[in-house]
């Protein structure tokens, strides 16, 4: 993966609704959201749509890719949103794939993917598309952790001559999965995995760069809880102070978009410096990934 470059990241996100608004709608307490989520994001825009109008702000400064991933879990017809989105892009002759089986995890595994054709030499840049909405399944996540929110995020992965502009040189990626539909209940298995596959994820990412927790300046999680992704990261063995928090309270959890809207607004707010190294983990119902990258503004 090393060579690959994250640039050009552009979202779209669904409208803004306080998340006392959910009140009635779950048998949850949803207290603790209310006061650390605050906010989620709400759209009547259909999948697709929101996947082109991110792609749009990323074919605004980017060159024309010659692969489309699209990555959405619950898209009921990604063929025919890719053709949309493909069509409205002007892309149509480009090739295109779609991918996702990891719930709010797949940002990472599309990476490696991107970053596999890339060094294939079948492809110069992918454009690579997250998006999602709650259509049909309850906000509050099941483990309590976030709210859904409505939106899309996309980036150029390139391999060649870097673009101009801020941009994310990846170092290399690691991931574990464990599926067990074992007996007992699912939340506190759900959890125990979560932990252990996170602690794992991050010492086999260490392993393969040489490098040791204090090399990351940031780490960054997706939008939950700030106490449930404090959590997350003693289960990852990360001192504290290392934690980057992104837009959680106005953004909610946007599935897998979570962690490059975080990353634009960060750069954009001058959080980052030149030469940071972040740690960016993410995970799904059994499994956990994580990506080591450094920042280039």
């Amino acid at each position: 993966m090393h060579g690959t470059t994250i640039s050009a990241i552009g979202y779209e996100c669904g409208d803004i609704r306080p998340v006392s608004d959910l009140a009635g709608t779950t048998t949850a307490d949803i207290s603790p959201l209310v006061t650390e989520i605050v906010h989620f994001r709400e759209s009547r825009r259909e999948i697709w749509d929101l996947a082109a109008a991110a792609a749009e702000r990323t074919l605004a400064t980017a060159a024309r890719p010659d692969l489309v991933v699209y990555v959405s879990e619950n898209d009921p017809d990604t063929t025919g949103s890719l053709a949309r989105i493909l069509d409205r892009l002007g892309l149509n002759d480009v090739e295109h794939l779609a991918l996702s089986g990891q719930d709010c995890g797949n940002l990472v595994p599309a990476v490696r993917v991107a970053s596999d054709a890339l060094a294939s030499g079948r492809c110069e840049r992918v454009l690579l598309l997250l998006a999602d909405r709650a259509e049909g399944r309850d906000r509050i996540m099941a483990s309590g952790l976030s709210v859904f929110s409505d939106g899309a995020a996309a980036c150029l992965l390139s391999g060649g001559p870097e673009p101009a502009g801020p941009r994310l040189r990846v170092e290399a990626a690691a991931g574990r999965t464990a599926v067990r539909l074992a007996d007992g209940d699912p939340a506190e298995q759900g959890l125990l995995s979560t932990v252990r596959l996170a602690s794992e994820t991050v010492t086999a990412l260490l392993d393969t760069l040489g490098r040791t927790r204090a090399d990351f300046r940031y780490a960054i999680l997706p939008n939950y809880r700030p106490a449930a992704q404090k959590f997350l990261l003693a289960a990852m063995r990360m001192p504290p102070d290392k934690l980057l928090l992104g837009p959680v309270t106005e953004l909610g959890h946007c599935f897998s978009a979570d962690l490059l809207i975080t990353l634009h607004r960060l750069a954009a707010s001058g959080a980052l410096d030149p030469g940071d190294r972040l740690l960016l983990a993410t995970g799904g119902p059994y499994s956990w990934s994580a990506l080591s990258v450094e920042y280039t503004p």
